[in-house]
């Protein structure tokens, strides 16, 4: 598989705060990527980071053997290709389910307004909500907001997609339904990062885990081995504490 994305000694300050410590990985296309690790390790600033919602402090961000942070490649072009999906789901409120997954194809890809609501409800179908075409996102439940907002990113035709934590703001009963998509999306061999406390999902459909903790990343590997036999102290209690609960 070839490297899709790779980190080069990342790091990032907010101010005097080092939330990012020389992160080294490379993301191969068509691997699926879960990053746990407790909350303020960094694992958010890093996706932030490689979509370039936040700048770097120091090192590189490599994309299709472009240097994203020496501006080989305009930040717009790597946007349309590395697609992200935030905890909230940043739905337009006042434009319709199918005109939010339109929007960018239209704006951004120059696509004309019916090969754009062809594609919009193709993927729609994909993520179980063809027949919310027409409602307003208010209408929806937040697990559905958010299979929309994947639809959405999805839309952009995408390399890859980045996943902040995106079950952590839906209750727990809507979790499997955004899930389920992402599965599928994993199956089917999309290129993924995703930040999560799902450690199920993590254990049963990643290729390779991640663990993170005070800004490094601590611990890398098979599911398997990550979470039956973790080599390092820090990741034996961060997922003791995890897996009792």
């Amino acid at each position: 598989m070839n490297t899709l994305i790779k980190l080069k000694h990342l790091s990032k300050r907010f101010g005097d705060l080092e939330v990012l410590k020389d992160i080294n990985i490379d993301i191969k296309e068509g691997e699926v990527i879960c990053v746990i690790g407790p909350s303020g390790s960094g694992k958010s600033t890093m996706l932030r980071c490689i979509n370039q919602l936040e700048t770097p402090s120091g090192g590189e961000i490599i994309y299709d053997n472009k240097n994203v942070t020496s501006g080989e490649i305009a930040l717009r072009d790597m946007r349309e290709e590395v697609g992200m999906v935030f905890q909230r789901f940043n739905l337009f409120p006042m434009k319709t389910v199918l005109e939010n997954v339109m929007l960018a194809p239209v704006l951004t890809k120059k696509k004309d307004k019916q090969e754009a609501k062809k594609i919009g409800m193709e993927l729609l179908d994909k993520v179980g909500l063809s027949s919310k075409a027409n409602v307003y996102p208010k209408t929806l439940s937040g697990g559905q907001q958010q299979r929309v907002a994947i639809a959405r990113a999805l839309a952009m035709e995408p390399r890859a997609l980045l996943f902040d934590e995106p079950t952590s703001a839906l209750d727990p009963e809507l979790v499997g339904d955004v899930l389920e998509v992402m599965r599928d999306l994993a199956k089917n061999g999309m290129t993924m990062v995703v930040v999560t406390h799902e450690m199920g999902f993590a254990r049963d459909v990643c290729d390779r885990v991640i663990f993170m903790a005070d800004g490094y990343i601590v611990e890398e590997g098979d599911p398997k081995d990550v979470f039956t036999n973790p080599k390092e102290e820090r990741t034996k209690a961060f997922l003791s504490r995890v897996l009792k609960n």
